[in-house]
């Protein structure tokens, strides 16, 4: 398990984020004929889907919960911490408050503590901040990071669970089912109480609605030597059934299908074994580039100036962000014991 391409996917994954973003906050319309091929939702899952193979095999490794919560917490919460407390900050020269106003607003307080404690969704606008813009949220790609708190926090009783019974796969499929029930039972309530639909869109969106995705990729852990003797077979199933459900709009076999399709790539090009060398840069492309794509719609840009060069601009800052926060940051919280 040791040699893998997770570096390679990582980046990706987070780049085509970054893509979507721009086509989809921006509204140019000359991004629109490259829409269809930057799908963050999909981008999104495989992150889950990645997360529960990989995470589920530091924990079976540390064999202590204190030190599975430690290493968990110094991977995710420095470089989060930073970019909610500059977002908060730095934002407030691209208010229409003053900064007295601003600073004394209670919806600026209540955008840190909300963030903090990972309820963005109730808090994700600061005040006076990109009131023009499509929408005013300040970091929309931090929901997804409340979903792998819950994971990591979950992970240690569905580990149990599987643990207590022989077959192991029985405990994966009894997960994999309720969260499909789950999803399906929000989007019959969403048709019916149409008045509430982005309530329960919301509730769709939390750890319930995701488990498959992590749920696959814990199972591709504990039956890894399995998918390596058939995995060549595997993704000759599982290309068509992404493709088929992806276009359906369906997520039954889905789940699934992703995962396999993101360990394949994993394990099977060896050329790309060492793409992370450098640094694991991706959490830090991911969580750093909404904000900067928020303040460039704001001040005008995409308008004022040719949007591709804006785009490229965009990903080149966020890129030496990544690095920056990679160096001077994550590594040195990760290096601590």
């Amino acid at each position: 398990m040791h040699k893998n391409n997770f570096d390679f996917l990582r980046f990706l994954l987070a780049f085509i984020v970054i893509l979507h973003h721009i086509i989809d906050l921006s509204h140019y319309q000359g991004f629109q004929t490259i829409n269809p091929f930057f799908n963050a939702y999909f981008s999104v899952t495989g992150f889950f889907v990645i997360s529960g193979f990989l995470i589920t095999g530091s924990y079976i490794k540390t064999q202590n919960t204190r030190k599975y919560f430690t290493k968990r917490a110094k991977r995710l919460l420095p470089a989060y911490i930073v970019t909610i407390i500059l977002s908060a900050v730095l934002l407030s020269f691209a208010s229409v408050l003053d900064l007295g106003a601003y600073f004394t607003n209670s919806n600026l307080y209540t955008y840190f503590v909300s963030n903090m404690v990972f309820l963005n969704f109730t808090q994700p606008c600061l005040p006076g901040v990109f009131l023009n813009n499509a929408i005013c949220s300040v970091n929309g790609a931090l929901w997804t990071i409340k979903v792998e708190v819950s994971f990591y926090l979950f992970l240690p009783l569905i580990i149990i669970l599987a643990n207590k019974i022989d077959r192991k796969y029985l405990s994966f499929i009894f997960i994999y089912i309720f969260s499909i029930l789950y999803k399906f039972i929000l989007n019959y309530l969403s048709i019916k109480y149409s008045n509430h639909a982005s309530a329960f869109d919301t509730l769709s969106h939390q750890l319930p609605g995701f488990l498959t995705f992590f749920v696959s990729g814990i199972a591709l852990y504990y039956y890894f030597d399995l998918f390596i003797k058939w995995k060549n077979t595997l993704i000759i199933f599982a290309i068509p059934i992404f493709a088929i459900e992806y276009y359906l709009q369906t997520e039954y076999l889905l789940p699934l299908a992703l995962s396999v399709i993101i360990l394949y790539i994993a394990y099977g090009f060896k050329s790309l074994n060492n793409w992370g060398k450098y640094g694991d840069f991706s959490y830090g492309i991911y969580i750093y580039h909404f904000p900067l794509i928020q303040l460039a719609i704001s001040l005008g840009f995409f308008n004022i100036y040719n949007p591709w060069v804006v785009s490229l601009v965009l990903i080149m800052i966020v890129l030496i962000l990544s690095v920056i926060s990679w160096n001077v940051l994550e590594k040195k919280f990760l290096k601590r014991n």
